[in-house]
């Protein structure tokens, strides 16, 4: 029987690493006109988490921005589907879009 349930959990793993949410944060600051946005990454942590840590980096920077958004999604490609998304819309406003070199724990 322990053999057997062994084996669900060997065959089921890959499934479970496949099926792993992704972020991507963005802040702007409207008086600036810049959105700050990071690549996507692998959430191994809580939105709020992110969403500080990303905050406190560009505050260490000296960036001003008015707030952090760290939004989710399933895969990495939708993710980047959804940053791509942004960053036209952001453009569209008039915004100058900044890649910032940061993932959790950099």
């Amino acid at each position: 029987m322990r053999a057997l349930i062994a084996l669900a959990l060997i065959m089921a793993l890959p499934q479970i690493a496949a099926a792993q949410d992704w972020r991507y944060c963005l802040a702007p600051s409207h008086a600036d006109h810049k959105l700050y946005m990071s690549m996507p990454f692998a959430a191994t942590m809580s939105v709020d988490a992110a969403e500080t840590l990303f905050g406190r980096m560009l505050f260490k920077m000296g960036v001003h921005y008015d707030d952090v958004q760290c939004p989710q999604s399933d895969s990495e490609s939708s993710a980047a589907v959804m940053q791509r998304h942004a960053v036209s819309m952001n453009h569209e406003l008039g915004m100058q879009v900044i890649n910032m070199p940061w993932k959790p724990g950099s």
